[in-house]
């Protein structure tokens, strides 16, 4: 048994409420378990509690052991003078508030359905991939779906916290939050940590002032990776450096250092240097990208916004100075839909959030139930469970239960793991 667990047995009434008494024998009616409260404080509010023939309003206080009232200090805690009922596995002492008054105690040992304490044991106890893998393919479709919208709110949710951390250092410029959201993703993973710092580096307003000539893009560009300070005998390379040098004196940029962009075991149509030439044309081509992206309601529309290609140089080279066979440099269409996954997706969301549209949220969820699902290893292994992926929105959902609800055997708070503590199926 642990806290969370008893809170989740008294938000779900999961014992048995005839014949409740309080530990001096007052009969215990409960008319309404309250609110979990997720801050500070006590852990329900607005509980409507029956004891004896008196009713009472207020707040309910969950413990293991009912001495933990004193080492928590509630005892000395204004916060918790509303106390209607101290709830506790195990009775030591009784409660009082900061007048010395007693707050009336409910031990729930006894009354726990015991299939509850039987199915957490199996799911905490659980070796594999997932705690509940031998039984999820009982759990109706429908608290599936709740358990995958709860899921991908639960991801959005947490991926703007970074984006609020840019928004806090860029002084509440959109624009630059969303291009620092753009370079970072461009880094696909690998090199997702240089990629940002060059956004950071490199003002969007600065390449705002040069968007209209590609070469001086990929200059700066370039240049604040790090990739101009060699002495490389090509052509193309010597102009852009020396574009580089002219740029970097009148902005007063540093560059990042080179060795911080990974290669090893990467296919070339990967390298950082085909990527920066990708965000150099995404840049050039652009025109006020985020602001159109708010405008447009075609969902393939602002897909079409991230068809493009790097420069002639790099249909022929990977990296400065050697030649290669003849490839395409556009960025493709899985690298299209991780950039609008990764990037426009979260920032829309947080964006919608932040003026209190509901509709540009609405159209960050929209984008994700039109783009195909990511294909990976994990998302291959919820389809052995039978738990496919239909759509951006399905896998995102999928990798997020994985990785923040699964992995941390989280079942509790898991509509999932909710059902399977409830079900009578095992």
């Amino acid at each position: 048994m642990n806290e969370d667990l008893l809170q989740y047995i008294w938000q779900a009434g999961l014992f048995t409420s005839d014949n409740l008494k309080t530990i001096d024998g007052q009969p215990i009616l409960i008319l309404k378990r309250g609110q979990l409260n997720r801050d500070s404080g006590p852990d329900f509010s607005q509980a409507r509690i029956r004891i004896g023939e008196a009713d009472w309003v207020g707040n309910v206080e969950i413990h293991i052991n009912s001495n933990d009232w004193f080492s928590h200090k509630h005892h000395l805690d204004a916060a918790y003078n509303n106390t209607v009922l101290h709830v506790v596995y195990i009775h030591q002492k009784v409660a009082m508030r900061m007048d010395g008054s007693y707050v009336p105690t409910l031990v729930l040992n006894d009354t726990i359905y015991p299939e509850v304490m039987k199915h957490f044991r199996l799911l905490k106890q659980s070796e594999h991939w997932i705690p509940c893998a031998s039984l999820i393919s009982k759990i109706d479709h429908f608290t599936v779906n709740q358990a995958l919208d709860r899921s991908l709110v639960s991801r959005l949710e947490r991926k703007s916290e970074q984006i609020e951390k840019w928004l806090i250092d860029c002084n509440n410029d959109w624009h630059s939050v969303f291009y620092y959201a753009i370079a970072r993703s461009f880094g696909f993973g690998t090199n997702a940590q240089p990629f940002e710092e060059l956004a950071m580096r490199l003002p969007i307003q600065i390449l705002g002032k040069h968007k209209n000539d590609a070469h001086q893009v990929e200059a700066l560009i370039f240049g604040t990776a790090g990739f101009l300070n060699e002495m490389i005998l090509d052509n193309y390379y010597i102009h852009l450096k020396k574009e580089w040098e002219f740029l970097k004196k009148k902005y007063q940029l540093h560059s990042n250092e080179p060795s911080s962009f990974k290669l090893m075991r990467m296919r070339p149509g990967n390298f950082p240097t085909m990527r920066l030439a990708q965000l150099s044309a995404l840049i050039h081509k652009s025109h006020h990208l985020f602001a159109l992206i708010i405008e447009l309601n075609d969902v393939k529309d602002i897909i079409q916004l991230f068809d493009i290609e790097g420069s002639a140089y790099w249909q022929t080279h990977y990296i400065f100075g050697k030649d290669a066979k003849k490839h395409s440099a556009a960025l493709s269409e899985a690298a299209q839909q991780l950039l609008l996954i990764n990037a426009v997706v979260p920032v829309l969301f947080v964006y919608g959030k932040s003026i209190g549209n509901e509709n540009i949220c609405n159209k960050a969820i929209s984008l994700l139930q039109h783009l195909a699902p990511e294909s990976n290893s994990i998302i291959k292994h919820w389809e052995g469970l039978g738990l496919s992926a239909n759509s951006a929105f399905d896998s995102q959902a999928l990798l997020e239960l994985k990785s923040q609800y699964c992995d941390k055997k989280r079942c509790l708070q898991c509509k999932i793991g909710n059902k399977l503590l409830q079900a009578k199926i095992l």
